[in-house]
């Protein structure tokens, strides 16, 4: 068994550990938690090439890459989403291959092989990125010298346009429940904030009383209640950018100070029962496909939806999409413009508009 330590030297921190009776030792920067996760890091690496590489299989990679490094510095809900494309899609097709003998060929077959059952692009590209990911690691600890999925084409991901509520939709949903009962009310509740917010199911079901600043209209969002495999955590929000400072109309805050006031007994979450039980992730979701098919829409609408239908109208209103980006928390513009590329009749008729003006202007 390969052990190392870390230590600090000056103000830099090293860290060390023994290959074949020889020390090895490098430098990690300033920080003591960096050093030993570059430990850990160098040691998993040593621990590979201290195998015989005919043993090493796709599996044994994989998964001490899974068990060690993403269960480790990655959220839990990711570490379950890896798992289950692991065990479900990658491991039947590739993992009994000798680690040394794989070739483009496998992972190109693998893709093919889950197409063939029907997936999606997106779960195909998603399936791809893990074991791109994976493989980069290991090339990055010098166990293989190259990652054989630049050598295979990345499944594109089918476009995405998001679906929205008209103005017309969302009132008859608001219509549609009964304020006298409590399941309806704070359903309520998650409506208009996530109308006015566009927050994620997470971060609203996690959104506690603490983090609402009543005297300057402020909402900080940063935390996130995850429902994944049967267990629901309580963790950060999904990305560093997703932590943010929202401000919220008077309006909303209304709302809000007149439900704490309803509240019979104090709550640390404010999107909780009566007796003071959190909601379920999972309960925004229900409650919202079932007022759906009450009401009877066609069109196939999601909890999910009303975070779209808020970025749609405020780029329909012209808003700068760098706000609209903060806002929704996404930590790359390009998320943003993706997701919203699609342009409605009104915003094309509106800058037409502008344009047969100023045309006109210049023909005179």
């Amino acid at each position: 068994m390969l052990i190392g330590g870390v230590r600090k030297r000056g103000k830099k921190w090293y860290y060390y550990y023994n290959v074949n009776g020889k020390r090895v030792e490098r430098v990690s920067g300033t920080s003591k938690l960096e050093a030993q996760k570059k430990l850990k890091e160098a040691l998993q690496g040593q621990e590979y090439n201290c195998l015989t590489p005919s043993k090493v299989t796709v599996y044994m990679y994989l998964n001490e890459w899974l068990e060690n490094y993403i269960k480790e510095y990655r959220k839990i809900n990711t570490y379950n989403r890896y798992r289950s494309i692991l065990n479900n899609n990658v491991y039947p097709n590739i993992g009994k291959i000798k680690l040394k003998n794989l070739e483009p060929i496998h992972i190109d077959m693998l893709i093919t092989a889950e197409k063939k059952k029907g997936l999606s692009s997106t779960t195909l590209q998603n399936i791809y990125g893990v074991i791109s990911s994976a493989f980069n690691r290991a090339v990055k600890l010098r166990i293989i010298n190259e990652n054989v999925c630049k050598y295979v084409d990345r499944p594109k991901r089918d476009r995405f346009i998001a679906n929205v509520l008209s103005i017309e939709d969302y009132c008859k949903i608001i219509d549609s429940l009964d304020l006298s009962k409590y399941n309806d009310y704070i359903f309520y509740v998650a409506l208009q904030i996530v109308m006015e917010l566009g927050l994620r199911r997470g971060e609203i079901a996690g959104l506690k009383w603490c983090d609402i600043d009543f005297n300057n209209n402020t909402i900080y969002v940063n935390n996130n209640l995850v429902y994944s495999h049967g267990k629901t955590y309580y963790s950060t929000t999904k990305t560093r950018s997703s932590d943010r400072l929202l401000y919220i109309s008077d309006n909303l805050k209304q709302i809000l100070l007149k439900h704490k006031e309803r509240l019979e007994i104090d709550c640390e979450f404010v999107m909780s029962w009566e007796n003071g039980k959190i909601l379920h992730p999972n309960y925004y979701t229900q409650k919202f496909s079932y007022i759906v098919k009450k009401i009877g829409f066609i069109k196939r609408l999601r909890f999910h939806d009303i975070r779209h239908t808020n970025a749609t109208m405020l780029i329909s209103q012209n808003e700068n999409i760098k706000i609209i980006q903060a806002r929704l928390g996404h930590s790359d513009i390009s998320t943003t413009l993706n997701i919203y590329s699609h342009v409605d009749i009104k915003m094309q008729k509106s800058a037409i508009d502008k344009l047969s003006r100023k045309l006109s202007s210049v023909a005179k």
